[in-house]
């Protein structure tokens, strides 16, 4: 009978399964990290386009397509 060698088995299938679970769990948190830092990254790359085109942080912005139209439209 080989019993030790079927106990020691299932250890190492437990272990094994453990590794496997604490892998998958750093990697799903790594990747919301990721995906944390490209949103932070993102936002400061629009509000430094958005800088250069002269509307600054916390303004509201205009549109500028149907400001023609409604001077028009007035008139």
């Amino acid at each position: 009978m080989k019993l030790p060698g079927l106990f020691r088995k299932e250890r190492t299938t437990i272990q094994a399964a453990d590794a496997q679970d604490h892998a998958e769990r750093l990697l799903a948190e790594s990747l919301r990290m990721l995906g944390q830092v490209c949103g932070k990254v993102a936002d400061a790359i629009e509000a430094q386009r958005l800088s250069r085109q002269g509307y600054t942080h916390n303004t509201y912005l205009r549109r500028t397509d149907g400001a023609k139209d409604d001077s028009d439209k007035k008139a």
